[in-house]
């Protein structure tokens, strides 16, 4: 047995504890208790803001991304005005752009306020002034003027006292309420009053985080052109009427507001409009300030709306050059906001035939890349001839130049803003444009070594099957058949343009949405800008992350390999158009949805049988068009995860809209 030994110190210090009755047990007690920091009570109350309510109900007017690739689902019912040149759709919602409060700074509320701010509260701006008034019960005993951004401080209070606070303010940098206010305080016409209340017990807490709310109903009229892909340039002539706003009294005991009798019109002109983001000048927005008061219609009138084309070349545009009125109804309510949304959209190209009426984009669509949702996705500038890689797009996927995964996947058209305006078109919208159908695939196994066959350029592939073969020289199945109501382009034949029956019911602004009426985007062409459809190249494609990720900008170039392919990307460049449809086949090959249907147009000219020498000759030429069923490389259901069978363009057409 081991025993423990104690030097001869140590152990007489033992003994000693030992001799005084319950010390072990004190010591004992005392560990077991943890300490307890007790503050002193202070006498200082610290006040800073958090931020202000934003009271909103409904859906947003205006849906960016809630995912990579998706829509919002919330749909907006607005009223679209057409024009010849532009369209303007209106809207009333009760949601206003504001800037957020960081939310990061939300979590470190001493007083458990973080639970309680809203998500979508707005950031007050530093330097605006308000006053907090303290009260006893009814009676006031202190007020302090502060401003927001800077944390102030109250001396001099009971450390056990329990007090009601009170926050006011004008927003305003110059304007404070006054520190010793009448119970019922009369409030100045048309300024964004701000007004918070709340009890502190100095005994339990020193420090308050104000979250303001808004007293009068904000009202604010945004004139947006998003829709038309550029930003406001020059001066345009713009007024608004119709709004008549009115003060009130503000009882800071209750928060009871009470509306003056009177009322007075606002009057607003361009210079009341601000950017909503310093960044863009595409959404400019003027705000009103007002008590409670009846219905009533505001109408913007707008003339020589210029805009710059955010597309490569400056475009630019005017709108409007007619003076134009616009009316929205609105009846403001109390710490309600109120947004009157005018959204400046891109007139579309209507087609009816057969009883289907289609309304087209003027251009192919492009990436613009990620510019926060609401600017990502455009409509060329000018459409034209281009193998610009930023509009060839997968099946089913809303990034160009890759293909479809399950973050990808998505109706491109469906989000260039306003999200849900524009879809991809269906196989049906085509009807009018097209001869009948053709299965890719199908044709390349019952052509056998056709497939193989070089044209005159010396460019191979399933394609230039379809397009010189099945386009007269074979003539057969009524290939060479033209497309309806359809006109070829005149040399070098790089285009399929289709007639537009007259808009009854369509204003004439008197100019048109570009340039003259001749103009490529005020008539319906389908450019030959080609597609990628080569095996290889896709597969490379697919494996070196996209054509982005090689840095590739520009498909036109045939001799232009692909990561370490040397194939040509884009060979039918010039020779035929590829567009997408949203639709995947319906027992494409005798399999159920494992196709895709696109269409394709190009230049033909059919063969003759004559008597007389020579016994054949080349008849007119014509625009040969074709929905196209493709089978995809092992797809799902859903496509996506899958390599497709081509990249194409993808020209959107009008969505159906919820009625207002």
């Amino acid at each position: 047995m081991k025993f423990i030994r104690l030097k001869s110190v140590n152990w007489m210090v033992a003994m000693a504890l030992l001799a005084l009755p319950g010390a072990l047990v004190t010591s004992c007690s005392k560990e077991a208790t943890p300490t307890e920091n007790v503050e002193p009570k202070s006498d200082q109350l610290v006040i800073s803001v958090k931020g202000i309510n934003n009271q909103q109900s409904d859906a947003s007017l205006r849906q960016g991304l809630s995912s990579k690739g998706k829509a919002s689902a919330a749909a907006v019912a607005q009223t679209i005005y057409e024009f010849s040149d532009v369209d303007m759709a209106v809207s009333v919602g009760n949601n206003l752009p504001v800037k957020s409060v960081n939310l990061a700074s939300r979590k470190s509320g001493a007083n458990g306020l973080k639970a309680n701010v809203p998500e979508n509260a707005e950031l007050m701006e530093d330097g605006l002034k308000y006053v907090v008034y303290l009260y006893e019960g009814s009676n006031f005993v202190k007020s302090i003027e502060l401003a927001a951004g800077t944390a102030g401080t109250i001396d001099g209070l009971n450390p056990e006292g329990e007090y009601t606070w009170v926050a006011l303010s004008y927003s305003s940098e110059e304007d404070a309420p006054d520190l010793e206010p009448d119970t019922d305080v009369a409030l100045p016409l048309n300024q964004d009053v701000l007004y918070a209340k709340g009890t502190v017990n100095l005994a339990q807490q020193s420090t308050i985080e104000i979250l303001f709310n808004h007293v009068y109903s904000r009202v604010g009229i945004e004139l947006n052109t998003i829709g038309v892909f550029g930003e406001i340039t020059g001066t345009p002539t713009v007024s608004v009427s119709g709004l008549n706003l009115a003060a009130g009294s503000l009882n800071l005991l209750t928060g009871v507001l009470t509306p003056s009798t009177t009322t007075t019109e606002a009057s607003l002109g361009w210079t009341d409009f601000d950017r909503v983001d310093p960044a863009y000048g595409d959404q400019m927005i003027a705000y009103v300030y007002t008590a409670p008061v009846a219905a009533q219609t505001a109408t913007l009138n707008v003339q020589n709306l210029s805009i710059s084309h955010a597309d490569i070349g400056d475009v630019s545009r005017t709108f409007f050059t007619t003076a134009t009125d616009f009316s929205l109804n609105v009846t403001p309510q109390a710490g309600q906001s109120h947004h009157l949304l005018l959204n400046v959209l891109e007139s579309p190209l209507t087609t009816s035939y057969g009883g289907q009426t289609v309304r087209w984009g003027r251009s192919n669509l492009y990436y613009r890349g990620d510019n926060g949702g609401l600017r990502d996705y455009a409509f060329y500038a000018n459409n034209g001839l281009t193998a610009r890689a930023d509009g060839y797009f997968p099946f089913g996927g809303v990034l160009p130049g890759t293909f479809a995964t399950t973050e990808t996947i998505g109706d491109p058209c469906a989000l260039v803003y306003p999200a849900g305006l524009w879809k991809s078109p269906s196989k049906a919208d085509f009807s009018g444009l097209v001869s009948g159908d053709v299965e890719l695939n199908e044709l390349t196994s019952a052509l056998g070594p056709l497939g193989q066959v070089v044209d005159a350029s010396g460019i191979t592939g399933l394609l230039n099957i379809v397009t010189n073969l099945l386009g007269g020289v074979l003539g057969t199945a009524g290939f060479n058949t033209a497309a309806p109501n359809s006109t070829l382009a005149p040399t070098p034949y790089n285009y399929a343009q289709y007639s537009l029956p007259a808009q009854p019911g369509v204003p004439t602004t008197g100019t048109n949405a570009f340039g003259n009426a001749g103009h490529p985007s005020n008539n319906l062409r389908f450019y030959y800008n080609g597609q990628v459809t080569d095996a290889t190249v896709l597969q490379a494609i697919n494996n070196g992350g996209g054509l982005a990720s090689v840095g590739l900008t520009d498909l036109s170039d045939e001799n232009q390999g692909v990561i370490d392919v040397d194939v040509p990307i884009l060979p039918s460049y010039g020779r035929h158009a590829g567009l997408w449809t949203n639709e995947q086949g319906t027992d494409i090959l005798g399999l159920v949805d494992a196709g895709t249907w696109g269409y394709m147009a190009t230049a033909s000219r059919s063969m003759e049988l004559r008597i007389g020498i020579p016994p054949l000759a080349l008849g007119d030429r014509y625009v040969l068009a074709r929905n196209t069923g493709e089978l995809l490389n092992g797809v799902s259901a859903l496509g996506v995860d899958v390599v497709s069978t081509s990249l194409k363009n993808v020209r959107c057409v009008r969505a159906p809209q919820p009625t207002p």
